[in-house]
C-alpha cells in the first residue's frame, strides 16, 4: 500500500477530531451565552461516528462539559471502542474489504 493512503487517512482521523473538538468547545460557549444559535448534539455525534469520537470524550473532560449527561458519557466511548476497531481493522488489512 503506498505510504500516501496512511498519511491520509491519519491526517482525516486527526482532522475529525479536531473538528469534534471544535463543535464541543462552540457549543458549550453557546450555551454557556444562551446563544439560540447553538450547535445541535446532532452534529456533534456525526462527528464522533465519522472518527471524533475519541477527541470529543477526552475534551469533554478537559471543558468539564456534559459530564453528568448520561447519554454522551455513555455513548462516547462506545464509538471509540467501535472506532479504534475499525482503524486497526483498516490498517490491518491493508485498506481492503476482507477482514483477516
Amino acid at each position: 500500500m503506498p505510504l500516501l493512503v496512511y498519511i491520509v487517512f491519519f491526517v482525516y482521523i486527526f482532522a475529525v477530531n479536531f473538528y469534534g473538538v471544535l463543535l464541543l468547545r462552540f457549543q458549550k460557549k453557546a450555551r454557556d451565552a444562551d446563544d439560540p444559535e447553538k450547535i445541535s448534539d446532532a452534529r456533534l455525534y456525526l462527528a464522533a461516528i465519522m472518527g471524533g469520537a475519541a477527541g470529543i470524550y477526552i475534551f469533554m473532560f478537559v471543558f468539564k462539559y456534559r459530564l453528568k449527561s448520561f447519554f454522551p458519557m455513555v455513548i462516547m466511548p462506545v464509538l471509540t471502542a467501535i472506532n479504534i476497531y475499525l482503524i486497526v481493522l483498516a490498517l490491518r488489512t491493508g485498506f481492503g474489504l476482507a477482514a483477516v
